[in-house]
C-alpha cells in the first residue's frame, strides 16, 4: 500500500504493553487520518465513556499522503472524547510541522492510546524503538522546558508532543502543544494529561513508498506555480484594528517539505530586533492590549502572549471570548476584583494576563470556574455576568467569524460539526478574499466576478452558489466543501493551501478543483474516482457517532437561532459585509438573517443529497449500504 506505512501503534498505558494494528482493514475504507481515527473511536469509545476516563481513546492518526514530498502535506488528525464539548462527545483536532511526519518515517501510521498509566509516563518513538519511559521528572513543567529537556535528551531531530501545567490540572481547555509551535485544541492536552502521558517523542528516518515519484515531483513544481494567492501574514484581527504596522515579516515556518506561504512567519513586532519569533493564525490577536484601552502597553506584551499561553498549554480562541468577557463585565459591574481576585482593571496588561493564565492553569479561585471552560461557566455566574456573555461563544473555537448570515452555505457546515472547524469555512472565505481585493482594486487581484463564478462552478456544483443572496446552490456547495474538508483532514493535507480554489498565476485566474486528486493518485497509485466514495463514508460515519451520542435530528442541524432573529449589522472582523450577489457583483449582505423557511428547504435538499431520509436527517440503510457500511447500524 503506497502511501500508508502498514502498521498503528495501540499503547495501553494501564498496562504498558505495547502492541500493533495492521492499518490495511482501515485505509481500504476510511483512507487515513480523520478517516481511521473517527472508525477506532466507533469501535472502541462508548457513549458512557467520559473524557477523563481511562476507557477513552486518544487517537493520533496520519494520512497516505504526509511525508511524501507532497506540497502542504504535513498534518496529522487527533480524536478523542473532549471535555470541552457540551455534553462530553467526540471530537478531532489537527497538528501540523514536523511532528506527524516524523511518526510516519518511524514506520508509523498513528497511535491509539488507551487506559491510564500508573504514574507519569511519556513514549518515546525512535523507529521501531518503541518504549514508555519515566516521566516524573517532566511532570509539573511548562511545555517549552519540556520540549528543551526532551530535545536535549534524544536529538535535535526528533520532534515532540506535550502539554503544560493547564493540562496537568484537567484544565478543560488544555492543548497539546508540539514542536515548531504546533498545537491541538478541543481539550486534548487535559486528555492526554489525565492518562499520566505528559509526551510523545518521535524520530525517523524511513521513507514513504511512492508508486509515481517522477509525476509527483512534477505535481509539486505546478503546485509551487499556482499557489499564488492572498497574503495571510497580517491577521484579521491586529489588521482591521488599524494595526498591521506593527508586523513585519522576516521569514518563513516551513512544515515538512512545504515550500509554500501559509499564516506562519517569523515577525518582528514594532522593528525590534528583541522581538522577533515564529509566531501565526489566532493565537497572535486573543490579546491586544489597545482594545481594552491599553494603547500604550509595551509590545512585548503582544508579542509574548502567545507563548506564555503555549507553555500553560490554554487554547487561545477560548482566552479571547474569556478576556472579551471580562472586560464587559469590569466596565458594566457585572464582575468586579473583590469576586475574581483578579485585577480587571488592568486588562491588556501583561499583570493581568500572567495572572489570569496562572490561575486558569492552577485552578485557583476564581480560575477554577474559568478552567470549566466558556460553556460551562455561564451557570456558575451571576445573571448579570451571564447576560454579558459572547453570542458567538462555541464549545471549542468561536462560531460567526465567516458567518451563515452573509455566507448561505456556512448555515449547513456549522451544525454538522461538533467544533467550529475552521477549515469548513475557510475555502469560501479564502475565495471571497480574493473577489473582495479585486473589488477594492482590480489590479491587486485576479478573481473578478467572471472568476468567482467560475470557482464556484468548479468547486461547488454550480455558479449560483456564488450568490449570497439566494439559497440556490448552497446545498450542493456545503456537500463539496465538507468531503474536501473530511478528505484534506484524512489525507494529510493543509487547509491554508488546499483547495487551491483560484491563483493569480492562471491565465482565467480560476485554481485547479483535480490537483488533490492527481497528487493522491501519483502516491497511491489508486485512481482519484475513489476520494468520493472516502469522503461519503467518513461524513456518514461521523454522522452516526454523533446520533449515538446523543446528536437530535433535524432540530440539532440548524445553525444558533440568533442567525434567524438578527440582523447582521456588521462583517467579518467589524467590516461592512459586502458579498458576491447576483453575477457575482457586490451586495450588501449587512441586515441580513436567515429565512427559517428557505433553511428548512435547504436543509431537505441536502439530506436528498446525501442520500438520507428526508424527514429524520439519517442516513438510510440504502446509503449505508451502497457505502458498505451498513454493519454499523
Amino acid at each position: 500500500m503506497n502511501g500508508w506505512m502498514g502498521n498503528i501503534l495501540h499503547i495501553d498505558l494501564s498496562s504498558s504493553k505495547i502492541s500493533e494494528i495492521e492499518t490495511r482493514p482501515y485505509a481500504e475504507k476510511y483512507l487515513g487520518g480523520r478517516g481511521i481515527a473517527s472508525k477506532l473511536y466507533w469501535d472502541k469509545v462508548t457513549p458512557d465513556v467520559k473524557a477523563f476516563d481511562p476507557e477513552n481513546r486518544l487517537i493520533f492518526m496520519t494520512g497516505p499522503i504526509l511525508a511524501t514530498g507532497a506540497q502542504g502535506a504535513a498534518r496529522l488528525c487527533v480524536v478523542a472524547k473532549s471535555p470541552m464539548t457540551c455534553p462530553e462527545g467526540y471530537c478531532y483536532g489537527s497538528m501540523g510541522g514536523h511532528f506527524p511526519p516524523q511518526l510516519k518515517k518511524a514506520g508509523w501510521d498513528g497511535i491509539i492510546f488507551d487506559g491510564k498509566a500508573p504514574k507519569p509516563v511519556y513514549l518515546l518513538v525512535d523507529n521501531d524503538r518503541v518504549e514508555l519511559l519515566n516521566a516524573s521528572m517532566l511532570w509539573g513543567k511548562g511545555a517549552y522546558e519540556v520540549g528543551n529537556i526532551l530535545t536535549k535528551t534524544h536529538g535535535d531531530r526528533s520532534c515532540f508532543a506535550t502539554t503544560g501545567i493547564a493540562g496537568e490540572n484537567l484544565v478543560r481547555s488544555a492543548t497539546i502543544f508540539g514542536s515548531q509551535e504546533a498545537a491541538v485544541t478541543a481539550g486534548f492536552g487535559a486528555v492526554m494529561a489525565s492518562k499520566n502521558l505528559k509526551a510523545i517523542v518521535v524520530r525517523g528516518t524511513g521513507n514513504v513508498k511512492v508508486t509515481e515519484p517522477t509525476k509527483l515531483k512534477e505535481l509539486n513544481k505546478y503546485t509551487l506555480k499556482i499557489k499564488n494567492t492572498v497574503s495571510l501574514a497580517i491577521v484579521p484581527r491586529i489588521g482591521n484594528s488599524n494595526h498591521g504596522h506593527i508586523l513585519e515579516t522576516t521569514g518563513l515556518r516551513h512544515c515538512y517539505q512545504c515550500g509554500l506561504k501559509c499564516s506562519k512567519y517569523i515577525y518582528r513586532y514594532g522593528k525590534d530586533p528583541e522581538l522577533e519569533g515564529l509566531r501565526g493564525c489566532q493565537s497572535m490577536e486573543y490579546y491586544l492590549p489597545w482594545l481594552y484601552g491599553h494603547e500604550d502597553e509595551p509590545l512585548k506584551t503582544l508579542f509574548d502572549s502567545p507563548t506564555l499561553a503555549n507553555d500553560y498549554s490554554i487554547d487561545t480562541f477560548e482566552l479571547q471570548s474569556m478576556v472579551d468577557w471580562l472586560y464587559a463585565c469590569y466596565t458594566t459591574g457585572a464582575l468586579t476584583e473583590a469576586e475574581t481576585g483578579l485585577p480587571l482593571s488592568k486588562i491588556g496588561t501583561l499583570e493581568f494576563l500572567e495572572n489570569l493564565l496562572y490561575k486558569i492553569a492552577h485552578r485557583e479561585g476564581f480560575g477554577d470556574i474559568l478552567a470549566e471552560g466558556m460553556m460551562r461557566v455561564r451557570d456558575k455566574v451571576s445573571p448579570k455576568a451571564a447576560a454579558l456573555f459572547p453570542y458567538n461563544v462555541a464549545p471549542v473555537g468561536l462560531h460567526d467569524n465567516i458567518p451563515p448570515r452573509a455566507f448561505i452555505a456556512h448555515a449547513l457546515m456549522y451544525p454538522f460539526e461538533t467544533r467550529m472547524h475552521p477549515i469548513t469555512v475557510h475555502e469560501m472565505g479564502y475565495a471571497n478574499m480574493a473577489w473582495a481585493e479585486y473589488q477594492n482594486d482590480p489590479k491587486s487581484s485576479t478573481v473578478s466576478p467572471d472568476t468567482f463564478l467560475e470557482i464556484a462552478r468548479l468547486f461547488w456544483g454550480s455558479e449560483a452558489a456564488a450568490d449570497q443572496t439566494t439559497y440556490e446552490g448552497k446545498a450542493m456547495a456545503a456537500r463539496n466543501i465538507q468531503n474536501r474538508t473530511y478528505l484534506r483532514d484524512s489525507l494529510g493535507l493543509c487547509d491554508y493551501v488546499w483547495p487551491i480554489t483560484y491563483s493569480f498565476s492562471t491565465r482565467d485566474g480560476a485554481g485547479d478543483s483535480e490537483l488533490e486528486g492527481q497528487i493522491f493518485t501519483a502516491v497511491t497509485g489508486m485512481p482519484a474516482s475513489v476520494l468520493d466514495v472516502y469522503a461519503e463514508r467518513i461524513f456518514n460515519l461521523q454522522r452516526l457517532i454523533r446520533v449515538r451520542e446523543g446528536h437530535k435530528v433535524p432540530g440539532d442541524d440548524y445553525p444558533p437561532d440568533y442567525n434567524f432573529t438578527v440582523p447582521l449589522n456588521e462583517g467579518m472582523h467589524g467590516r461592512k459585509m459586502i458579498m458576491p450577489g447576483p453575477g457575482a457583483q457586490p451586495a450588501d449582505m449587512s441586515g441580513n438573517r436567515l429565512d427559517r423557511d428557505k433553511y428548512k428547504a435547504m436543509l431537505k435538499e441536502y439530506y436528498q443529497l446525501r442520500g438520507w431520509d428526508e424527514q429524520t436527517g439519517l442516513p438510510t440503510k440504502k446509503t449505508l449500504k451502497a457505502l458498505g457500511i451498513e454493519n454499523l447500524v
